[in-house]
């Protein structure tokens, strides 16, 4: 089931756009019609194109809808290493320039050779549109990847350029054509990941008056463009906010839909998709400033920690041949009494950074992957401040920001794993910041007090001694306990299958993640219990599991997981290579049972071996007999980085395959007979890391 959140849905004023000669590239539609929309369509085809037709789908979508004369339909495309003379694009190598009517696509121009990751290819694209197509709205959508702050689109043809086109890229290239055109953009859509973030928005503000886009990672399937052309085609032409809805509808219904054997009943749990007002964009801005100033004085209200990574060591277990991941030290204080109230201080800047780090856990996240230094860091805005509003933090800043988020959000619709979100993400690390994400960030010019909130959370982080007791497992009989202790916090804890591959190295060959006792684990203490007969897997196997969300309930109580599998993946027919997934599964708790149940509820394409992978939205269906093989890993704890093989990539292995059947679901089964070595990994919040020793168990 769907949650949609209708607020208010305003009209907007029409735009009598500037006419003009048209830009070089080529003939222009036919204007002997009055319109009342244009809509352009960037599409960036990319891999999604040259490895799974994407955008052809889509186009073909768009050739089904019933237009109208009085709405134009003009498209771009390009960016796919790609050539097909018997397709929609003959090539889309060049940047090609089409009108869409009745029916059928008319090529206008044949650009040559351009990067449509760079701003002038777009600006270019935009200025040609208005000025060939005035009309009383225009409408601008972007088709392809999409990482938020990180940026969209990626174009094959020009490998050695960014790697995605910056959000300051983009609106500079908008603001270029406003400068030239005098026209205001009536709304952005983006059929893209993760682009409704208060930071895009803030971006994009000056430049459209709507925008529409999904705070979490879109299927490859993307959006329902029938819809979108039929809508955008209506007369009397409806409302841009009324637009919205029915896309962003549309979209949720058609991930709802599957083939008729798929064991995938829907794309549609993790679905979000958000209508924002724009204009109401510096309000919330400013609300945000306020609130975040307000977290910040509580954050900031006890002194700063030194900055060692230091404690007393008896009590910090490792295994015997490994080396902690950093060196343990102690502080030598010379005053005693000045140490003894410096401690007190540092308890208690510890507790206010907790508080706020937990709160940051709780919150739904987006975009994530099985690798955390790979995060995005990306998180709903109204959950997180109502969280820190629950431990009594900045309460009537709070109250204002989320009016302000109201009165921004018009529309929002979200699936099952995604209830809890408010219609925009913001970025907010838990622990420390990828110095290449941080560059990109700078350019957003965020509220000073909302950086220095940021600033202050993640540099305390990096100040903190990461220190994480984790005593030696204890078997007793079928069943295994562990204790932690971290004075941080624990964002996660994985039990762990492993084989000693060298002194440091280790082949991982399953993990079940821990959520018993999540609550107190969170604070940072507690005791894991697990049992050999009931780890997590797959028709009989141990898998790899991530732990991609948590969505909680009302009362802050966990309520399903997401979690995420690596997999080598043969399609059932053989028809196309074998490709590295990840499985999504989803799980419902059970809280009086503590009990997991995994349903599959599809794959992902990732790409292991890129360092720089952003998330992917092609998502997969999968059927009865098609087979995968879980993917086993090579870990350095040294390090804590996957080992790399000397030529580059990772150095991975695949377990036994998997034929897929119509009862395939993770379940907690006994383990196989014999002996097996288990370690206990656990993550405090501040990203420090920790392993049990090595107990080697023999089950039954």
């Amino acid at each position: 089931m769907s949650n949609i959140s209708r607020r208010h849905l305003l009209g907007t004023a029409a735009a009598l756009l500037a006419g003009g000669l048209a830009a070089c590239g080529g003939s222009d539609p036919d204007s002997s019609t009055p319109l009342s929309t244009t809509l352009f369509v960037y599409l960036l085809g990319s891999d999604l194109e040259s490895r799974d037709n994407s955008g052809t789908s889509n186009l073909l979508e768009m050739l089904a809808a019933k237009g109208s004369p009085h709405t134009r339909i003009v498209i771009t495309t390009g960016g796919a290493n790609k050539v097909d003379p018997a397709g929609l694009v003959s090539s889309w190598k060049t940047v090609k320039r089409f009108e869409l009517a009745e029916g059928k696509l008319k090529e206008l121009a044949d650009l040559g050779a351009q990067n449509m990751n760079s701003g002038s290819t777009l600006q270019d694209f935009v200025t040609w549109g208005v000025r060939t197509s005035p009309a009383d709205r225009t409408m601008l959508m972007l088709w392809n990847h999409g990482s938020g702050y990180f940026g969209f689109g990626s174009d094959e043809n020009f490998p050695d350029g960014e790697s995605m086109m910056r959000m300051h890229t983009m609106a500079a290239a908008l603001q270029g054509a406003k400068a030239v055109t005098g026209v205001t953009l009536d709304y952005i859509g983006f059929d893209a990941c993760l682009m409704a973030t208060l930071e895009v928005a803030k971006m994009l503000q000056p430049y459209a008056r709507y925008l529409g886009a999904s705070q979490e990672l879109e299927p490859g399937a993307g959006w329902d463009w029938t819809t979108v052309i039929e809508s955008a085609s209506r007369q009397p032409a409806p409302g841009i906010p009324e637009f919205g809805q029915a896309a962003a509808t549309a979209y949720y219904e058609k991930q709802m839909r599957s083939p008729r054997d798929s064991l995938v009943p829907s794309l549609s749990d993790k679905a979000t998709f958000s209508i924002i007002d724009l204009g109401r964009i510096p309000a919330l801005l400013e609300r945000l400033e306020q609130w975040a100033s307000a977290v910040h004085a509580y954050h900031d209200s006890a002194p700063t920690l030194a900055k060692a990574r230091s404690a007393g060591s008896a009590s910090i277990f490792w295994p015997p041949m490994f080396q902690p991941p950093r060196p343990i030290t102690k502080v030598v204080r010379t005053a005693p009494a000045a140490a003894a109230a410096a401690a007190v201080a540092e308890d208690d800047t510890v507790e206010r950074w907790k508080h706020i780090a937990m709160a940051r856990l709780s919150t739904l996240a987006f975009g994530a992957m099985p690798s955390h230094k790979d995060a995005l860091d990306l998180v709903d805005l109204g959950q997180f401040a109502a969280l820190l509003r629950d431990q009594g933090i900045a309460v009537g800043p709070q109250a204002a920001l989320q009016q302000a988020l109201q009165d921004a959000v018009l529309f929002n619709i979200t699936g099952s794993l995604a209830r809890s979100a408010t219609g925009l993400s913001i970025f907010f690390p838990l622990g420390e910041i990828a110095a290449r994400h941080r560059a990109l960030y700078d350019t957003f010019g965020m509220p000073a007090g909302y950086m220095g909130l940021v600033n202050r959370h993640t540099q305390q982080a990096q100040q903190m001694p990461s220190v994480i007791n984790v005593a030696p497992l204890q078997a007793y009989g079928v069943l295994i306990n562990g204790e932690i202790a971290s004075r941080y916090g624990v964002q996660r804890a994985d039990l762990m299958q492993v084989q000693p591959a060298s002194t440091n190295v280790v082949k991982v060959t399953g993990t079940t993640p821990i959520f018993s006792g999540q609550s107190e684990l969170s604070k940072g203490y507690g005791t894991v219990y697990f049992s050999t007969e009931a780890w997590w897997q797959l028709d009989g196997q141990p898998l790899l599991l991530y732990t991609l969300s948590l969505q909680t309930d009302e009362d802050g109580d966990l309520d399903a997981v997401l979690l995420g599998a690596p997999v080598r993946l043969q399609s059932r027919t053989g028809g196309s290579a074998a490709r590295i997934v990840l499985l999504l599964i989803q799980c419902e708790f059970d809280p009086d049972t503590e009990a997991l149940e995994g349903e599959i509820i599809g794959a992902r394409d990732i790409d292991l071996d890129d360092p720089d992978e952003q998330p992917d939205r092609v998502d997969h269906h999968l059927y009865a007999g098609d087979t995968v093989e879980p993917l086993h890993l090579l870990y350095d704890v040294t390090t804590q980085e996957p080992v790399q093989e000397p030529g580059g990539g990772l150095a991975i292995t695949f377990g036994r395959p998997i034929t897929l059947t119509p009862d395939s679901a993770l379940r907690s089964e006994p383990l196989a007979a014999g002996p097996h070595t288990l370690l206990l990994s656990v993550t405090d919040l501040a990203d420090g890391v920790g392993f049990s020793p090595p107990l080697t168990v023999t089950a039954a």
